[in-house]
């Protein structure tokens, strides 16, 4: 985890929930009782993180100094995934993958297409773009996934043009 303030940690039951923001993404959460909310988020905000503190919503019990740092955000320790990594069975699989997205129109198609992003466990991989048919899939670099794009953009705009789109 990215070096976050010492927090206090009394044991009492939290009941204001702070958020951490790093520049435009929500990061993590702090949890503390009353009279420890100003001074962490004061602490905070002399470490560069934007805090804003809330109240828990019913049913939240957590105790005052706890925790909760997203893993796709930039205060999450975990350096080893990329942040567009679904983070479940990497190291099974032994690549890092996003979650698929599908291609589907609103309408029913022949053939299924997902994309996604891929990349080796190695540190130095580049990461590829995905492209998983019913019966085969493609790798992509990302030159050609760029490419493509424009291709494909070309391709429509001349199929519009037609009249056909």
């Amino acid at each position: 985890m990215s070096t976050l303030p010492t927090l206090p940690d009394c044991g009492e039951p939290a009941t204001v929930r702070i958020e951490l923001y790093t520049t435009d993404s929500l990061d993590g959460c702090v949890y503390t009782c009353e009279a420890h909310a100003a001074p962490a988020v004061a602490a905070f905000g002399g470490a560069g993180l934007a805090a804003y503190p809330t109240g828990l919503k019913p049913g939240v019990s957590r105790p005052c100094g706890h925790v909760y740092v997203y893993p796709t955000g930039a205060l999450a320790d975990d350096l080893d995934h990329p942040r567009w990594c679904d983070r479940d069975g990497c190291r099974l699989r032994g690549q890092h993958r996003s979650r698929t997205r599908r291609t589907d129109p609103d309408q029913p198609a022949a053939l299924r297409v997902g994309v996604g992003l891929v990349r080796a466990l190695h540190p130095a991989a580049e990461p590829m773009v995905s492209l998983r048919g019913a019966e085969a899939g493609l790798l992509l670099s990302i030159g050609q996934a760029r490419v493509l794009r424009y291709r494909l953009a070309r391709l429509l705009d001349l199929a519009a043009a037609t009249g056909r789109v």
